[in-house]
């Protein structure tokens, strides 16, 4: 039993020793990291000239062999490989000594024997390209060695156990361009470790000169060195500036959040400027290009943050916020973005009353384009140029948030500069379609149904004569819009109402969603396949143990075959799974659609207590924070998800032991056989029942119920089988159904007794019940009916003063005062009419039109309706 004991930790020695060596020269491979040093596994010493591995003597260094140690008990005779297989000093040469240590203090440090021999094995490294070179002289470039080192025979073993340590010391010496000396570095005595530290190189730096010197009795057996150079980005000059920047332009932009509020109190105190909102989500709000521009930029950081929170990062706030205060820095950081926003959002919503305000407008984006750029750049300088593919990716995802600033900068420019005020542009700015108009209108006017022929065909040719004769000659030849089309077909997919408004709120969430969700795939990409990412760490990891469940036995192999499958699913669950969850996340338009017309025709069974639920304003307002959350999380949840169900699949294809394992104990086993038996069983039982017992044409009726009684009695309890295997799959189903319906707020599987708890579900409620309550089409279009019923003249009116003639002009721009000139003189020229009548002309023409304009008479059959019902006289005589 001891004798079984030690062969399996013997095992497991030798393969962790192994493990390390495969596991450097795995990750070069499947990284695409090239070793800087020639002949990486020492076995061409002296062979490759001044390429390779030199020593001053061809003998000072030497390959030990591999060398075996038999272990036996009884019948079980097992052969593992313990030591050699590496490069070490020879013990045998005498040679003088770098360093010397005789172990007198082993009583009080531990150290015990060692002995440097001063013989060492040399490389030369170089730098090229341009790349690295600039960032060389820029003094932020390290030197890593990642050793893995052996024993190099038996005795060395049984030496370090009695009385000697191993240990090596690295000096490196650096030269520039024109090969002349600039440095020396020495990593001083390494006694006993397995790892060399990195060294940053000195500036100018295009060749380095490797010594390793290794102890000699028990030397330090090298069974593989790799080499390689990095760019550390916090030494770089780059990240520096930016980081200093970046901190500036925080402090800038809470200073915009108390200035330009401000300015614009003081402005809306000494003129008839008055103060705007930042959204406008409880009224009809237009979704222009310029407002989704702003949502883009305010989306760029909500991403950032987002994917650092998940991955418990610093945030870009961590560096300044007291230390106080940090352990809310998650709750903190998404309060200062809208902190960072509330100016950008105040001067486009005021952009159309004041100069000012587009100049404050185009500062702020500004500063915060400056501040995303001094954040993103050096990953877009430094890290992500190490992979050229990732670099491309992620240049794409970033085009339209520069687009969006570009816009956003452009607008508040070109309104700055053609500013003047106008009535006509402010009403332009906040129009809307009468999209609630049409709505109303619908429902006043019963349309007549076109009288179809009855039709008693069922088959195929009945149906087709049925085309032939009646529908065929009720076409038309009308010409094909084809964006009216595409429209339609839009709609139809989406499950749009043309006569339903979708409230800006879930535009505005859907585009920071779709945005984030776009930013994400490059970001999981590089954290699962980039350079020296999670995959490929784990594969070169497990490979030397999980080979030994393969046919073939060659770790390395295995790993390139294991890392090609791992990238298909890893590009599946990225690509995939985050198109899958854009498209499923625009659900909420069909069922927005659906619900608000429910709603609206008083059905309220989507709330618990139906029309007295408890959901209030407060549930509206977490609505854009819980939509985007949800999201954002339930989509990264579902690409890890197919993430590891393509891990299986794929331990699947290559452990073929553990695949035939289960096909073994899935194929055969009773348990699961007679699953599928069931199944069978249960569709024959089901074609005997209808063919025996039920009478045709029904399903419920019944022949012979006697027999059918002894038949019901032997069959029942056979679809027990299926169902002892039916519960795992509902719970499979569950398991990998649920996450994906979850990440819409809309959807809940949940009871009510635990459906209140669900912040995305109620948020949604109080959403749409905000929307019924201050966008219902019928209370728009009847306050649009008694707004001319106010009784005040139209020249007490607050509009008076922005009518079009006489001595307010000035209220109109340019452009608007010539278009109604022309539509004056116009009207003249039609009516006959002089100049000095032209006021009454327009006049007159605008009554009549408003007189016999449909819209008119649609309100007032609105207003007649809402007048005479009895519950508004009764409110009306309370009043």
């Amino acid at each position: 039993m001891k004798a079984r004991i030690l062969v399996c930790l013997l095992l497991v020695y030798v393969q962790y020793t192994d493990a390390i060596a495969f596991t450097t020269r795995c990750w070069e491979i499947l990284n695409g990291k090239e070793n800087m040093f020639k002949d990486g596994l020492c076995k061409e010493i002296n062979q490759l000239g001044n390429q390779g591995w030199h020593t001053l003597e061809s003998d000072d260094w030497v390959y030990y062999p591999q060398q075996y140690v038999n272990v036996s008990s009884t019948a079980l005779d097992i052969s593992v490989t313990l030591v050699g297989g590496c490069c070490a000093p020879s013990r045998y040469k005498p040679t003088g000594f770098l360093y010397r240590d005789d172990g007198s203090s082993y009583k009080d440090t531990g150290n015990k024997i060692v002995a440097i021999s001063d013989r060492p094995i040399v490389q030369n490294i170089t730098i090229k390209g341009w790349y690295m070179q600039s960032f060389v002289d820029d003094g932020a470039v390290n030197l890593t060695l990642v050793p893995t080192i052996n024993h190099p025979d038996k005795q060395s073993v049984f030496y370090e156990l009695i009385a000697f340590d191993r240990a090596m010391v690295i000096t490196y010496q650096f030269f520039n361009d024109q090969d002349k000396l600039i440095g020396n570095y020495s990593s001083g005595l390494l006694r006993n470790s397995v790892s060399i530290p990195d060294i940053t190189l000195p500036r100018y730096t295009r060749r380095i000169v490797v010594s390793i010197f290794s102890s000699r009795a028990d030397p330090m057996c090298f069974a593989y060195i790799y080499a390689g150079v990095y760019i550390y980005s916090p030494f770089t000059t780059l990240t520096k500036v930016c980081a200093k920047l970046a901190t500036l332009l925080q402090y800038a932009c809470l200073g915009n959040f108390i200035m330009i509020p401000l300015i614009f109190t003081i402005m809306s105190y000494t003129s008839d400027f008055s103060f705007p909102p930042p959204v406008r989500f409880l009224c009809r709000t237009p979704a222009n290009t310029i407002h989704m521009c702003i949502i883009i930029t305010l989306g760029s950081f909500i991403s950032s943050q987002a994917w650092h929170m998940l991955n418990s990062e610093a945030i870009m706030f961590h560096e300044w916020l007291p230390r106080a205060v940090r352990i809310i820095e998650i709750f903190l950081s998404f309060f200062l973005l809208a902190v960072y926003f509330y100016p950008v959002f105040i001067c486009y919503h005021a952009s159309y009353r004041s100069r000012v305000a587009n100049i404050m407008g185009a500062y702020t984006i500004l500063a915060l384009f400056t501040l995303r750029v001094s954040i993103e750049l050096p990953n877009y300088i430094v890290i992500y140029p190490q992979s050229q593919g990732f670099l491309v990716v992620n240049l794409l995802t970033i085009t339209p948030t520069i687009g969006a600033y570009f816009a956003v900068f452009v607008y508040f420019i070109t309104r700055s500069l053609t500013f003047k005020p106008c009535v006509l542009c402010s009403v332009a700015f906040l129009e809307v379609q009468d999209i609630e108009e049409e709505y109303v209108k619908r429902l006043l006017y019963s349309h007549t149904k076109r009288k179809r022929k009855a039709r008693n065909h069922d088959s195929f040719l009945g149906r087709l004569w049925d085309f032939i004769t009646i529908d065929w000659p009720q076409i038309r030849a009308t010409p094909i819009n084809l964006r009216k089309l595409l429209k339609q077909f839009l709609r139809y997919l989406f499950g749009i109402d043309e006569l339903v408004r979708i409230p800006f709120a879930i535009k505005a969430s859907l585009t920071l969603l779709i945005y984030c969700l776009a930013q994400l795939i490059p970001l999981l990409l590089n954290k699962m396949i980039g350079t020296g990412a999670v995959v490929s760490r784990h594969i070169c990891r497990w490979s030397p143990y999980l080979v030994q469940l393969h046919y073939e036995k060659d770790p390395l192999s295995f790993a390139i075959k294991t890392y090609y499958f791992m990238r298909i699913v890893t590009y599946i669950a990225a690509f995939g799974g985050g198109v899958f969850c854009v498209l499923f996340s625009l659900g909420i338009l069909r069922r927005f659609t659906k619900d608000i017309l429910k709603i609206r025709k008083g059905d309220y069974s989507l709330f618990k207590g139906k029309r007295n639920n408890r959901i209030d304003i407060d549930d509206a307002i977490r609505f854009l924070g819980v939509f985007i959350g949800f999201g954002f999380t339930g989509t990264l949840y579902l690409m890890l998800e197919v993430s590891l169900i393509g891990t299986f699949i794929t331990m699947l294809i290559q452990l073929d032991v553990l695949r035939e394992v289960l096909l073994k104990q899935l194929g055969y086993g009773a348990y699961f056989a007679s699953f599928f038996v069931a199944i069978i069983v249960q569709f024959l039982q089901k074609r005997v029942t209808n063919l025996v017992f039920i009478e045709s044409r029904t399903r419920f009726m019944i022949y012979h119920r006697a027999p059918f009684l002894h038949y019901w009695y032997f069959m029942m309890l056979t679809s027990m089988t299926k169902a002892l295997i039916s519960y795992f799959l509902r719970t499979l189903k569950l398991a990998l159904r649920y996450p994906m319906y979850s990440l819409r707020v809309d959807r809940n599987a949940e009871t009510w007794s635990v459906r209140n708890g669900d912040a995305g579900f109620t948020a949604y409620s109080g959403m749409i019940l905000a929307d019924h309550e201050y966008n219902n089409p019928i209370a728009l279009a009847f306050i649009e009916c008694i707004l001319d019923c106010i009784l005040r003249s139209f020249q007490k009116s607050p509009l008076s003063k922005y009518f079009i003639f006489g001595d307010h002009k000035r209220k109109l721009c340019e452009y608007h005062i010539k278009s109604s000139h022309n539509l004056i003189k116009s009207e003249n020229l039609k009516n006959n009419s002089t100049k000095d009548s032209i006021k009454k002309t327009s006049s007159d023409v605008k009554e009549e039109q408003t007189v016999s304009s449909r819209r008119a008479r649609n309100r007032w059959f609105l207003a007649y309706t809402l007048v005479n019902n009895p519950q508004v006289s009764s409110r009306r005589y309370k009043a």
